[in-house]
């Protein structure tokens, strides 16, 4: 007698495992800094444009939340002492920064990717 049925659901799940490498979770939450910074960099422009020196408020804070953001990513991307101090130093030119932050964040997208979660605008999630 044949058990086999046609018409049963696959069993197999089909969800692609979450990878559990050392510093993923840092890349995430070092990534949602940086988003956090170029969204920051791009309201404070906007309001350096209309409200003066509040907006120049606000891009000093983007700054520092990217240098957070820049410094936490570097470690959890795995990159060596003298590519975290060459990207810091980067983050002090006003729009290289802006690069840095935008190239850092496709690195971020791409190795969370591959560990499987799903990246969205504000970072990612699992």
């Amino acid at each position: 007698m044949n058990t086999y049925d046609p018409y049963e659901a696959p069993k197999d799940d089909i969800a692609a495992p979450v990878a559990n490498e050392a510093g993923i979770e840092q890349v995430a939450s070092a990534q949602k800094l940086i988003i956090y910074s170029i969204l920051a960099y791009v309201a404070g422009a906007a309001a350096r444009i209309f409200l003066g020196p509040v907006g120049l408020l606000v891009v000093v804070c983007a700054a520092l939340v990217g240098l957070v953001g820049t410094f936490r990513l570097c470690s959890g991307l795995g990159y060596s002492m003298a590519t975290r101090v060459i990207l810091i130093v980067l983050m002090f030119v006003p729009l290289v920064s802006l690069i840095v932050l935008l190239v850092l964040n496709a690195k971020a997208t791409g190795k969370l990717r591959a560990a499987g979660y799903r990246v969205g605008l504000l970072g990612a999630t699992r």
